[in-house]
């Protein structure tokens, strides 16, 4: 299976391990635990995912934003931009199990075609976001913010750029890059999760991914298209 967790997400993303009010003391470390152990736990949500500007590889289609749902474990559904052989273009995809369907951005139709980054990959429970939450260091909590209107424990970290190249669907550097991530300090769900800085070699030192979760456990319903003969 691809998914998790972005994600994934991402999937990503945490209990029954009670929460908010009356917790403050909870360690950053305490935190990310929960965060982990309560979004596994998620069998539906929809994402925003944004892998930022660093140079693609390779000639397949390169999913560079998508925003959509997923149902965990392997289906997801979604908008995107990105590039093929290059060229930038932006239409939908549906994901089911192993099978990639495509809407071509000229005739409306869908296609088969596999995906060199999926927003699965974001969200494999193995290699993707709870994946890099487990193995974080350097762990701080810096504090509370609202993401998507929700209360949230906002903390800091850093990851080995080989934990995070899964994701991503490069060769990693030997660096380690700056990690955020936003818990909601009700529920310890994952809510936002951003990486910072270059994690293959050649990258921009400025380039950002950035995941955000919500709508946790919703009905969704995914299936796939009708692929023109």
């Amino acid at each position: 299976m691809r998914l998790l967790a972005l994600g994934g997400i991402l999937a990503l993303l945490l209990a029954g391990c009670g929460g908010g009010g009356g917790e403050a003391e909870l360690s950053a470390a305490e935190i990310v635990a929960r965060a982990v152990e309560r979004t596994g736990e998620v069998k539906s949500f929809h994402f925003a995912l944004d892998l930022g500007q660093a140079p693609l590889q390779g000639a397949g289609l390169r999913i560079e934003k998508a925003e959509g749902d997923v149902v965990v474990p392997d289906r997801v559904r979604a908008s995107f931009s990105g590039t093929f052989g290059g060229i930038a273009l932006e239409s939908e995809l549906v994901i089911v199990g192993e099978d990639d369907f495509l809407k071509d951005p000229l005739t409306g139709r869908w296609r088969r075609l596999e995906i060199a980054t999926s927003p699965l990959d974001y969200f494999d429970p193995a290699r993707g976001v709870l994946a890099v939450m487990r193995a974080l260091e350097d762990l701080e909590l810096a504090g509370t913010e609202q993401v998507g209107g929700v209360d949230a424990y906002r903390l800091t970290a850093t990851a080995s750029a080989r934990d995070v190249s899964p994701l991503l669907a490069v060769e990693p550097s030997g660096r380690r890059v700056p990690v955020e991530l936003w818990v909601g300090s009700e529920d310890f769900l994952l809510r936002r999760l951003r990486v910072e800085g270059p994690v293959a070699e050649g990258e921009p030192e400025d380039v950002v991914r950035t995941v955000d979760v919500s709508r946790f456990d919703e009905p969704v319903r995914i299936e796939k298209p009708e692929v023109a003969g």
